[in-house]
């Protein structure tokens, strides 16, 4: 069993940045074991990364002792692999210590951040910081597939906010590490307010300490409407931002736990700037920042501003947020739900490389199961690889016949499909226009990707069905729940699972009718299955 150390000691957005990374290297990796150390005070929030086996904890006080007594005990654990997210004094000492096969660090840009706050270098498109740390596992010889923070919650792990009417949450999170990032507590305030007067919403306040100035907002908005969470810990603050169709906040940590678990996020930039690498990376995130010649001020956000008023801020106005707010909810950006379905020996029965149309025939129980789903309210489509375009054994027109009697057969028997997306490509294809890497063969997101901004799907909320671990790898870059049937070639991938530390699948149900039902059946609320 191979055996991987991935270091990033905090702060808590550079961490949730790294469950991409993580990700991959466990889809690169098969069964292998991943440990990640960390800040004690992350070690909750890290463990709900996919990929995770294990959090080793690496204290905040820690000593020049506690440094070298760490590196002993890593040391003696036989990682094969050991891939440095941090790149500080502490984590390179602590990776060159480790007797490993393999050791990476990902490429920290020191010099362009320090060029943008030093000389007002300003990269209009600069890496991501999820890509950087990217790069590191492709240095390991891993692929790469996820590009987004993901935080896959499930459903026994949902909050319940119990607001009397069900109406749009919009979550507000007026803090930040350093308070020269905050845009003003009193604006803060007025948004909260205006918020509740000019939008049919229900308000949830995350405060990191006890604010009278924000508590007292109980006597402006109505109990019913108005929520206020003090000082919970990042695991409940994660569940209650997944509850929510909207966070307002800062550049904090607290962006990027909205962006993994699929809430739209507003995030308010001051003295930081996005060219450093740490903008939000959901799929629809926004920014609100004004040009200043002084921007960015500081790398982290530590250094108080020197002008006579915080211009970076004090341009953002109150009103150009609600407007903000009011225009994602008009929109759902949140997104609906949806059932994503392999073809081929889950929807349809497996006939090896299917080229004719007239052998479409649907899996038992197949029909019923879409109409279930979409009764239940779920967008139905289906999701294939057709590698078979790539190996020269029939063309693109053919897998368009195919699926149009597909799609036929459903319609007709009052199940359509809400959409088709296939992809043709195979790297060791034979036909060079397909035989090329792309971001569209499962388990990567181009599929699901395209979907989304078709039908206004949030993955977060949805699941993935298919014969194959693609398909339930597949839900786990995309942070959704992924079901394995055992028609089709079900039944042999799931001998894959007998890996203690494969990636496996929240279910395992005999066909896609029983995954449906388990699915509307608020399946998994009661403790996990599989």
């Amino acid at each position: 069993m191979k055996q991987i150390l991935v270091i990033r000691l905090g702060a808590i957005g550079d961490v949730v940045l790294t469950s991409p990374a993580i990700l991959n290297l466990k889809l690169s990796n098969p069964g292998a074991k991943i440990s990640l150390l960390t800040r004690s005070y992350l070690a909750g929030l890290a463990s709900m990364f996919t990929g995770v086996d294990e959090v080793l904890e690496f204290p905040a006080d820690a000593s020049v002792r506690d440094l070298f007594l760490m590196g002993e005990y890593l040391d003696k654990m036989g990682f094969d692999i050991v891939v440095d997210l941090h790149g500080n004094i502490r984590s390179q000492y602590l990776s060159k210590h480790i007797a490993a096969g393999v050791r990476v660090q990902y490429p920290k840009r020191r010099f362009q951040r320090w060029a943008a706050v030093k000389l007002n270098k300003i990269n209009p498109d600069p890496p991501h910081t999820i890509d950087l740390y990217n790069e590191a596992v492709v240095k390991t010889g891993g692929r790469v597939y996820a590009r987004r923070p993901v935080i896959s919650l499930r459903p026994e792990d949902l909050i319940d906010l119990d607001f009397g009417e069900a109406l749009p949450i919009i979550a507000i999170a007026p803090g930040a590490s350093y308070p020269p990032k905050q845009w003003p507590p009193d604006r803060f305030r007025q948004l909260a307010v205006e918020t509740f007067k000019q939008t049919p919403a229900n308000v949830v306040l995350l405060l990191a300490d006890i604010d009278e100035q924000m508590e007292s907002l109980r006597d402006e908005i109505p109990r019913e409407r108005l929520k206020i969470f003090v000082n919970s810990d990042l695991n409940r603050l994660t569940k209650i931002i997944a509850a929510t169709d909207l966070l307002v906040c800062n550049d904090s940590g607290l962006l990027h736990i909205g962006s993994a678990v699929g809430t739209p996020v507003i995030a308010l930039f001051g003295p930081t700037h996005p060219t450093l690498g740490f903008a939000p990376r959901g799929r629809n995130d926004t920014i609100m920042q004004v040009d200043e010649p002084c921007r960015p001020c500081s790398l982290h956000g530590k250094r108080i501003c020197y002008r006579d008023r915080r211009y970076c801020f004090e341009r953002i106005a109150v009103d150009d947020v609600l407007k903000e707010i009011i225009e994602k909810i008009n929109a759902e950006e949140k997104g609906c739900k949806a059932i994503f379905v392999d073809r081929d020996g889950t929807l349809l029965k497996e006939k090896g490389y299917l080229d004719d149309p007239d052998d479409v025939e649907p899996e038992s129980g197949a029909i019923d199961a879409v109409r279930r789903a979409r009764k239940a309210g779920y967008k139905v489509v289906v999701l294939t690889n057709q590698s078979g375009v790539a190996r020269g054994y029939y063309d693109e027109d053919t897998v368009h016949r195919v699926n149009e009697k597909m799609i036929d057969i459903f319609a007709s028997e009052n199940a359509p499909l809400d959409d088709v997306l296939y992809c043709p490509h195979y790297i060791k294809g034979s036909v060079p226009e397909y035989a090329v890497s792309c971001d569209c063969r499962k388990p990567a997101p181009g599929m699901v990707e395209e979907a989304c901004r078709r039908h206004n799907i949030n993955p977060s909320k949805s699941v993935v069905i298919g014969d194959k671990l693609t398909d339930v790898h597949l839900a786990a870059v995309t942070g959704g729940r992924g079901l394995l049937v055992r028609t089709g070639y079900g039944r042999q991938e799931e001998k894959y699972l007998q890996s203690q530390y494969m990636l496996g699948p929240e279910k395992i149900t005999e066909n896609l009718h029983e995954a449906v039902k388990y699915i509307v059946n608020g399946g998994g609320k009661s403790g996990h299955a599989g």
